[in-house]
């Protein structure tokens, strides 16, 4: 069914179509062009509903709002808590509530239910290194260098590297420590780099480096 009614709000004229279960749910004709105009409407019959905003709620109102949706998703356990829920890039358990309400990552969330306000500038640390637990007893405040220097220590940092192997140890080493002792006698002898480099398969500047010493120093 197909059709044109003049809208009681701002009186243009527009058009309308229902089929189906839709119309059985709706056999009165449409009265308002669009939700806007419904709800901006002061004559018989609108519905004149308060506009929903975060900002007009006070803190005890965020704050059982954010505890609302917590309590949806964790999962409490006997050691780390588990999440019923999404979660980040990093691993980090993602809440359902705007970050208005005081975060919308459950940790935060976490803490600040059961331990109080974050300060600006504060990061919310796992003493369990487990990023979706949210056990309000594995949670700390650090600040950014400290939940780094947190990570090193235990390991977990991308400052970590592992330790350089170095000569015929290194996977990509085409040398081994007798070679290269004969390599730095031919060099004593006066040999030119680019022969020695074809009689071991190598390049010259492979040559050039054990010469200038800035390769393969262990081996004298």
């Amino acid at each position: 069914m197909k059709g044109k009614s003049r809208c009681l709000h701002c009186r243009k004229t527009f058009e309308w179509k229902r089929y189906g279960k839709r119309l059985e749910k709706y056999p009165n004709l449409p009265s308002f062009c669009s939700h806007n105009c419904r709800l901006n409407h002061g004559g018989t019959g609108a519905i004149n509903l308060p506009r929903f905003k975060i900002s007009n709620l006070t803190k005890e109102q965020k704050l059982e709002r954010l505890k609302e949706n917590y309590e949806k998703r964790v999962i409490r356990q006997d050691n780390c808590w588990s999440w019923n829920g999404p979660s980040d890039s990093g691993g980090y358990p993602v809440m359902g509530c705007r970050k208005e309400c005081g975060s919308d990552r459950g940790h935060r969330a976490s803490y600040l239910i059961h331990k109080g306000p974050i300060p600006k500038g504060m990061h919310v640390c796992h003493a369990c290194d487990n990023p979706i637990c949210t056990n309000p007893k594995h949670l700390w405040l650090g600040t950014h260098k400290q939940n780094n220097d947190d990570k090193i220590k235990k390991g977990r940092g991308n400052y970590n590297k592992p330790p350089h192997k170095v000569g015929s140890k290194n996977g990509s080493s085409k040398l081994t420590e007798e070679q290269v002792r004969e390599i730095k006698i031919l060099i004593d002898n006066g040999l030119a780099s680019r022969y020695i480099g074809k009689k071991y398969s190598v390049s010259k500047t492979t040559i050039l480096r054990i010469k200038n010493n800035t390769h393969w120093k262990h081996v004298t």
